[in-house]
Order: structure tokens, then C-alpha cells, then sequence
């Protein structure tokens, strides 16, 4: 298994697997092309890469949904992929912590969910299936090759998508 870190991705193929463990507000990205079986995981921190940084720098485009979409999916079609193919299954985005200031509809949580979701529509990648929200956190395994998606919670039934 390939541990990909927070603001991070990588990229594998058939049944190599790919793991991402404490996904809190931050948002577990699968994309894959069912036919060639290669596949990706991000850790997606926050939501755009482009209102997060000052000019001059340095830019981690992994940890962004926007950036860090656009630079797995590069990676993707590299290695066999196509882009008219690929298909993504997202996790996280849970409201870890309460807040009565800012109501949960504007937390960070959901502003990633948000761009996640928003990207995959601008890049045409269907999303066949999510495990969001709540408030507890989820560590994920993705198989590329066959599109498994486990979700694994302390204290919770292990989870498919």
C-alpha cells in the first residue's frame, strides 16, 4: 500500500493500493479509468489554491482541490489514462469541530467538499459516489483497478462505496 499524506497524491495501478488516513475537514479524492486501471488519490486540504497563497510563495499545488485535481489528472492521463474515462469517489469533509460562529454550512469542511465537487464537474469526471460530512474523521483505501473505495472509522462498521 502507498500512503499518500495530507496535500499530497499519488498515482498507481490494478490492484496496487492506495491509503489516506485522517481525513477530517480535508477531502480524499479517488479517480480512476475503469479501463486501463490506473488510478489516483488526493488529500485535498483546502479549497483553491489561488486564494490561499501570497505571490511569491511557494505553492504545494496537492494540497488545493483545484490545483491538486488538475496536476493528478496530468498525472493520470501520462500514465494511460483518459481523461474521457475517468471516474472519482470522494470521502471526508467532516465537521470536526463545532463552532457557533461559523455555522457548518461555511466551514472549511464544506468549502472543500465544494470545490471538490466543482472541479469535477468543470473537468467532466462523473462522481459515482461519496462518504462526506458527519463528524467524525475516516481513513480511506482505494484499489485503482477494480474501484474499490473502504472507508474505515474508529468505532464505526467498515465501509464500501
Amino acid at each position: 500500500m502507498l500512503l499518500v499524506n495530507m496535500g499530497d497524491f499519488k498515482t498507481a495501478r490494478g490492484e496496487q493500493k492506495l491509503f489516506t488516513k485522517d481525513l477530517g475537514s480535508c477531502v480524499g479524492v479517488a479517480v480512476r479509468d475503469p479501463q486501463t486501471g490506473v488510478g489516483g488519490l488526493l488529500h485535498v486540504m483546502l479549497p483553491h489554491c489561488r486564494a490561499s497563497h501570497d505571490e511569491g510563495t511557494p505553492t504545494v499545488a496537492a494540497k488545493y482541490a483545484d490545483s491538486g485535481l488538475d496536476e493528478m489528472i496530468q498525472a493520470l492521463v501520462t500514465e494511460g489514462a483518459q481523461r474521457s474515462r475517468l471516474q472519482a469517489k470522494i470521502a471526508g469533509g467532516a465537521h470536526m469541530i463545532r463552532n457557533a460562529v461559523i455555522p457548518e454550512s461555511r466551514d472549511i469542511s464544506t468549502r472543500n467538499l465544494t470545490a471538490v465537487r466543482e472541479k469535477l464537474e468543470e473537468l467532466q469526471i462523473p462522481l459515482l459516489a461519496a462518504d462526506v460530512g458527519d463528524h467524525f474523521p475516516r481513513t480511506v483505501v482505494f484499489e485503482p483497478g477494480s474501484g474499490a473505495f473502504r472507508i474505515l472509522t474508529p468505532g464505526r462498521a467498515e465501509k464500501w462505496i
